[in-house]
């Protein structure tokens, strides 16, 4: 007896339920006929004035960001309100319905376009369901994936921040028939998606009435802007610190001896490594005459400063090498005598200056001159006073402290610029 009362219930709460449906499902086709047996969806709603289409955009990620063609790929939420009063119903007639859910070929949708954008349309906007008010009211709400110009400013690569412009407009309506405006000051970006190499740092909207060439109406539009940091520790470990490591690596060719040719296969190689460096950074920025990377001229004056360096090892290792050849007294006091007290060579006390290869006849008051005064000055005029008769001087250890003081010099030069450029770069940076 019991489980037949409760076989009972149940078949009642059932048939309850199927018949509500069942009224539901009614009300709903006869509110779909009442509403669009001859509604043209192709014609704009002409209630009284321009259309009020209001867009909100909220962001779900940045896809990609293409540097060097300038082409920024995001996946949005476009959300779109406007009134049609051609839906309007009274709920109580259709069972209190006050809401529904129509594809997006039944109802007018307005032509949003998207300027300056890499695709012919905008993706969504005629695929998916808008939502129909008992009041007129239609909201739209769609995702999207764009494809739009976005010129960058790369100058100060990788601590650069980017601004991509976002502009929607009506393509064939302007603004006397449909008005279009914001939602807010400020786009959604709670629900973004977090990017791996950039940070978002605000979407802020904006609306402007442009007026072209072609027509003396306004056209209004919503612009976006999608403000974008990058994160540098990625490029600041693979790209910043290395070359500037490698440069830095130069100075290791003054430590070799002067007449080692290993030094100029050194600057060669940190060339070469400073240019990889260079086409990487090439390859990973857009073509621009207007800025130029502030990296890219650090490692472009790095590579100058190398070169140069490579150029004066060959100079160096040349003069190292001139032998026997006779050296002019002017080239000596300055090359030799001058340099060496400032790169701290010591000339003053080295008998294997001045090699004679016979010995010295018996000395006259001329010779005896020379012994009084000091090694250096004695050297000098033994070397190259014409007036006095000497043996066969060799000139070789002469090249040899000049090559070393011309290095010594080079070095000093070297570890200056190297700095300057470097606080230079930092200061560029804003460090």
């Amino acid at each position: 007896m019991q489980a037949t009362v409760c076989f009972g219930i149940a078949l009642s709460v059932f048939s309850f339920i199927a018949d509500a449906a069942s009224q539901t499902t009614a009300n709903q086709q006869a509110l779909h006929a009442h509403l669009f047996t001859s509604y043209e969806a192709g014609e704009k709603p002409y209630c009284g004035g321009a259309v009020n289409v209001t867009l909100d955009l909220a962001l779900r990620q940045v896809i990609d960001l293409d540097e060097p063609h300038q082409i920024l790929k995001v996946s949005v939420w476009i959300r779109l309100s406007w009134k049609d009063c051609r839906l309007v119903w009274n709920s109580s007639e259709f069972g209190g319905i006050r809401s529904l859910v129509v594809p997006a070929r039944y109802v007018w949708v307005p032509d949003i376009t998207l300027f300056d954008s890499v695709s012919p349309e905008l993706a969504g906007l005629h695929e998916f369901r808008p939502t129909v008010h008992w009041d007129g009211g239609v909201s739209y709400n769609f995702p999207s994936l764009t494809l739009s110009l976005c010129p960058l400013d790369v100058e100060k690569f990788p601590y650069d921040q980017q601004t991509c412009r976002l502009a929607f407009g009506s393509w064939a309506y302007n603004g006397l028939v449909m008005d279009l405006m914001n939602k807010k000051p400020e786009g959604d970006l709670t629900s973004a998606v977090e990017h791996v190499e950039w940070t978002y740092v605000s979407l802020t909207a904006e609306r402007r009435v442009m007026h072209y060439g072609c027509c003396p109406e306004p056209y209004p539009e919503v612009t976006f802007y999608l403000t974008l940091r990058r994160k540098p520790n990625f490029y600041l470990t693979s790209l910043v610190v290395p070359s500037a490591l490698i440069t830095l690596l130069a100075v290791l060719g003054y430590y070799l001896p002067v007449e080692s040719g290993e030094k100029v296969s050194l600057q060669i190689t940190v060339m070469l490594s400073l240019a990889v460096f260079q086409q990487l950074v090439s390859d990973k920025l857009p073509p621009s005459a207007d800025t130029t990377p502030i990296i890219a001229r650090y490692l472009s004056f790095s590579l100058y400063l190398v070169g140069m360096t490579c150029l004066m090892a060959v100079i160096v290792i040349a003069t190292y090498y001139q032998g026997n050849t006779a050296m002019p007294l002017w080239f000596y006091n300055v090359g030799v005598i001058k340099l060496s007290k400032i790169t701290f060579v010591d000339v003053e006390n080295d008998d294997t200056l001045l090699l004679i290869r016979n010995n010295i006849g018996s000395p006259d008051k001329q010779h005896i001159t020379y012994l009084e005064r000091s090694p250096t000055e004695n050297y000098t005029k033994l070397l190259f006073d014409p007036g006095v008769s000497t043996p066969k001087i060799d000139y070789t250890e002469a090249w040899k402290k000049l090559a070393t003081n011309i290095d010594r010099i080079c070095f000093f030069v070297f570890i200056n610029v190297c700095c300057m450029g470097l606080g230079i770069f930092l200061y560029l940076f804003n460090f």
